[in-house]
Order: C-alpha cells, then structure tokens, then sequence
C-alpha cells in the first residue's frame, strides 16, 4: 500500500479562484476522476484549496464529494489549505447530502465532515486514527470486544467512507485485513 499522498490543487483543476455551480463542478469531478485513475498505484490524495477564494456546496458537492463517493474505502482524500469557515460549511453541508465523510486538516488538527458518527464508532475512529492502523484482532483486544463485533463496526466503518481497508498476508499465512485511517 502506498503512503505516499499525492496533492491535487483545485485550482489548477477548475482554473478559478471562486469555483461555483453544478457544471463546474462535474467538469472538475471528470478531471479529478481521471487524475486518481492516472495514479492507481496513490492510496492518499491531498486537495489543496491554495488560491482558491470560495467555493460553493453545488461545486462541492459535485467535485470533490462526489471524488470521494467514487473512491470510498478504497482511497483517502484529506482536504488542506483551507481556512475559511462559510467554504467549510459549504463542503460539510455538501457531504451530508451525498452522505460522504471528508477529512480536513487545519494546521496540525484534523476534523471530520460530513454525517456524524455514532458515539462507539467514533470512540474506534479515533483510536484508529491514533494508531493509524489496526486488524481486527487488534482492535478487540483494545476496546475488550468480541472479533465478530470489532469486524463488524470497521466493516461498517469502511463501507460509510470513514476509515479504507487492506488485505495483507497473515503471519498464518491466510489473508488478513487491514484497517487504516485516513487522516
């Protein structure tokens, strides 16, 4: 699995520094798409919100949101460079319409936007994140639950686009899933 984070700017997808509307937004959506298929090999991308002013939640919605909806489980996208809390509100409204989490990083925090999680899901979101990766086995063992249990909250976890999810040759030799936080 490659750590490696890739960073796409907006502005150099939308070629606007106040990126707006559906249309736009699906133009950017296509480019962005075609960029992550050019770079399969990339888990992690970065979408820099450098020079960019403002941007709606319709552009939102239908660019980045929708990037991460794609890719869910599958790729992590953390948005940076982006301080200004009415575009904040924009995206967060915009994730909850499609019902897709987005991670942020502002400074040296990271916060989740989009649908809320539920209070035991967030308690191992966090933990995960902390750890940045767990098994299964792992995680049971740290919040004293049953395997079933623990295997079923990531799974839940992975398919609502929270957290993305590896496969990795156990030391048994069998295949063992991994568990990784984006941010």
């Amino acid at each position: 699995m490659n750590q490696n984070i890739n960073v796409m700017k907006i502005f150099d997808f939308c070629r606007s520094n106040v990126p707006h509307g559906n249309k736009l937004g699906k133009e950017v959506f296509n480019e962005m798409r075609d960029y992550v298929e050019k770079h399969k090999s990339q888990t992690f991308f970065e979408i820099s919100f450098t020079d960019i002013e403002f941007a709606d939640s319709s552009f939102s919605r239908e660019s980045i949101v929708l990037l991460a909806k794609v890719y869910r489980g599958t790729k992590g996208f953390i948005i940076t460079n982006l301080y200004d809390e009415d575009v904040i509100d924009n995206i967060d409204y915009a994730a909850v319409a499609l019902d897709q989490p987005l991670t942020i990083k502002i400074e040296n925090e990271t916060k989740l936007l989009g649908p809320a999680l539920t209070k035991s899901n967030l308690e191992i979101f966090n933990l995960l994140k902390s750890k940045k990766k767990v098994t299964t086995s792992q995680l049971a063992s740290l919040m004293d639950v049953s395997v079933p249990n623990a295997s079923s909250k990531l799974k839940k976890l992975v398919d609502d686009g929270y957290i993305l999810r590896f496969e990795e040759t156990a030391e048994t030799g069998g295949i063992e899933f991994i568990y990784q936080s984006i941010c």
